[in-house]
């Protein structure tokens, strides 16, 4: 079995977030590096996004301009988010030039330790996806002085 560099640090990953990130909001990318294929049609493209924080919840607006309800997965796994979107080419036009492209969108977030990950909410208007994740309120952090015994 050939060990490549990426195979070590692919394999290092979860220390390094549980190190580095335990409860920052954080975007997957390093994942996302080693997962996608940057030759052919199964390439994996990345929506552009934003993070909101205010003091109730976060908030990701991902443009997703073309793409229907039912071509958007979005899923939990720990705490790692993912939005996942397909932009099905429409096969009867003829372009005179294209900027867009077809194919699979994937972003993936690794949620704070202060997230909600059970009142998860989606919704899906004007090409913006709107994924708001409630917060849990902030850890209490308790001082007190311990008997020795």
């Amino acid at each position: 079995m050939k060990i490549t560099l990426f195979k070590i640090f692919k394999t290092m990953l979860p220390i390094i977030r549980r190190t580095y990130a335990p409860s920052l909001f954080t975007i997957d990318l390093l994942d996302e590096l080693f997962d996608m294929n940057p030759f052919g049609d199964g390439s994996i493209k990345c929506p552009i996004h934003d993070v909101i924080e205010n003091e109730k919840e976060f908030v990701i607006e991902a443009m997703l301009a073309g793409i229907k309800k039912e071509d958007v997965i979005v899923d939990i796994n720990e705490r790692r988010l993912s939005i996942e979107a397909v932009r099905k080419e429409v096969k009867d036009l003829k372009y005179n030039r294209k900027e867009s492209f077809t194919g699979k969108y994937k972003r993936s977030f690794i949620l704070p330790d202060i997230a909600d990950a059970d009142n998860i909410s989606a919704s899906l208007e004007d090409g913006v996806l709107t994924v708001t994740i409630p917060k849990l309120g902030e850890p209490k952090v308790t001082k007190k002085k311990i008997e020795i015994r």
